[in-house]
């Protein structure tokens, strides 16, 4: 419950910090609750941590291809503030601290599982991006 707060408030934070258009303060705090419940829906269900920040990027990749729409905004108002409490923060961290005390294994470990959660958040968006665009026939620069 808390953590979820505390997503809410994390994208709020840095849509804020972009300064994205006041109107899309609260559907930008839906996203990041949204990314948050399915990561962590999706780890307790027993997936891969990488597996799990991909299905919740592609949701929010599509929620904000949706919402690009209605508001009549570009989709990186909603996806990158989205995808924020998708980043792998921590595991970068402990993978550089696992380096300054010379456990190199277990850095290149914490690192490898930076990079596979970051490239999933990317690829997540972009295929979400792609098949939403594709699928309802939209197009870049179109106004319907």
């Amino acid at each position: 419950m808390i953590a979820s707060l505390f997503s809410i408030l994390a994208t709020i934070a840095v849509g804020v910090l972009y300064q994205i258009p006041p109107k899309s303060i609260l559907p930008i705090g839906f996203l990041g609750l949204i990314a948050h419940l399915l990561y962590i829906g999706a780890l307790d269900h027993g997936l891969n941590i990488v597996v799990a920040a991909f299905l919740a990027s592609v949701c929010v990749s599509l929620i904000s291809e949706g919402f690009a729409r209605q508001f009549r905004m570009p989709v990186t108002v909603f996806a990158v503030p989205g995808v924020v409490s998708l980043v792998p923060g921590s595991s970068a961290y402990m993978a550089m601290r696992d380096f300054v005390i010379h456990e190199n294994v277990t850095g290149i470990s914490m690192l490898l599982e930076a990079a596979f959660i970051a490239g999933a958040i990317a690829s997540g968006l972009v295929m979400a991006g792609v098949v939403a665009r594709a699928a309802w026939g939209w197009r870049i620069g179109s106004r319907h």
